[in-house]
């Protein structure tokens, strides 16, 4: 039964958070909140003097002001001119000395929520308007001394009314700057997201149209070529290798493209390269005539999957780069050094000689923003890329943090 019990409870926790929650229940209670000390402080409800026509006056008075700002946040203009309303009425009756009764506090609430909802020229007006009852609430509280007590009393009124209504409604004017700024801020900020991924798509349209199109035209031909070369056995071989290679770069041209068109590809499709692909990635590289070799130094230590395909493009871009630019019978070292942080390191002697005497093998090849792109890459997760000369050849080199947790990593020996 107890258990039972207590599942209730927690079923109505929802609703009863709900009900606190309501903006009628806020409101009602700020109301309250406002006329009470109303009533005690500038009323005399409880006085011995008063007589109960003034009581019921005072309480009918404050109550249409409570029932007032019960609506505030639907009908600020007019909660403001009838609390207004309400603020002379009782000025006017207390200088009249049919009662004793000088509200303001219901009407700094409805000062309030104008300032804070409504341009300036409102939120200035309001201001004016809450001067009159304060200024008559100044005139009849000073009726009430004569001699010496009159200057202190003025003084002391203008320095609680004045002081007071100001910093009210420079607060609401603040709240509204505040809320206006952060709604820019989202706009901004859903606007640049928009902008985003609509270049995101159009990247993705510019690829496919115009790289996967060609890659597929490159399958498709080699496939051909490799069927109708059976008699030279080298030559199919040679195909063959065509054929695999573009097909793989379909698939990552594939992946890139859901990568750019959802970034939820990213956790979905787990296509990604690593550390464990080099020795495919080196072995496609030695076929181009490129005499390449693999050293792995220090104890392998666990790396975040990002950081892996990372260290992956930095060895692929570099040893594409020994292909193109430096050509057949290069000797080319990758060394892996595993240290507080990865260290990699793609060493050519630059001592290939293109076909023909050309000096690059396929300029046409490079777009010119391959070690750009790999900078920013290893610049994203905080390492450090250096490309530069070396001798006759060239060497590129980076720094890329491993975590703290040791482990062996799929990195081959």
């Amino acid at each position: 039964m107890a258990a039972v019990a207590q599942e209730r409870g927690q079923a109505r926790r929802p609703g009863a958070a709900r009900w606190l929650r309501s903006v009628w229940l806020q409101d009602t209670a700020l109301a309250v909140t406002a006329i009470i000390p109303e009533l005690l402080y500038f009323g005399s409800l409880v006085a011995p003097w008063a007589d109960w026509k003034q009581r019921i006056g005072m309480l009918l008075l404050a109550l249409a002001e409570a029932l007032a700002l019960v609506v505030r946040r639907r009908r600020p203009l007019a909660v403001f001119a009838a609390v207004w309303v309400i603020a002379v009425t009782s000025d006017l009756l207390s200088w009249a000395n049919a009662l004793d009764y000088t509200p303001c506090f219901g009407l700094y609430i409805a000062l309030y929520t104008v300032a804070s909802q409504y341009r300036q020229r409102v939120a200035v007006t309001v201001l004016v308007l809450s001067l009159v009852p304060m200024g008559m609430a100044i005139a009849e509280t000073i009726g009430d001394y004569e001699g010496p007590l009159t200057t202190p009393v003025l003084v002391a009124n203008i320095a609680f009314y004045v002081p007071v209504t100001l910093l009210v409604w420079g607060f609401a004017r603040w709240s509204l700057a505040t809320r206006t700024e952060a709604q820019r801020h989202r706009e901004e900020v859903t606007e640049a997201r928009l902008r985003v991924t609509q270049e995101r798509v159009r990247i993705a349209r510019e690829l496919h149209d115009i790289v996967a199109n060609a890659v597929a035209v490159i399958v498709m031909q080699a496939e051909t070529a490799r069927a109708t070369a059976l008699e030279d056995p080298a030559r199919g071989e040679a195909f063959a290798h065509i054929e695999a290679l573009g097909r793989s770069t379909m698939a990552e041209l594939r992946h890139m493209l859901r990568l750019l068109r959802s970034s939820e590809a990213a956790t979905q499709d787990g296509y990604t390269h690593g550390l464990g692909d080099l020795d495919r990635l080196l072995a496609d590289v030695r076929k181009a005539g490129v005499r390449i070799s693999l050293e792995t130094r220090g104890t392998p230590l666990r790396v975040d999957d990002s950081v892996g395909q990372t260290a992956y493009r930095l060895v692929q871009e570099a040893a594409t780069n020994i292909t193109k630019h430096a050509g057949p019978g290069t000797r080319a070292v990758v060394r892996i050094t595993w240290d507080r942080a990865l260290l990699i390191e793609v060493v050519d002697d630059g001592a290939g000689r293109p076909p023909g005497g050309e000096a690059e093998v396929h300029p046409e090849l490079s777009t010119g923003h391959g070690l750009l792109g790999l900078r920013e890459r290893v610049a994203l997760y905080g390492g450090l890329l250096s490309a530069e000369p070396y001798g006759p050849g060239f060497r590129v080199a980076a720094a890329l943090p491993v975590s703290t947790t040791s482990g062996a990593a799929p990195v081959p020996r």
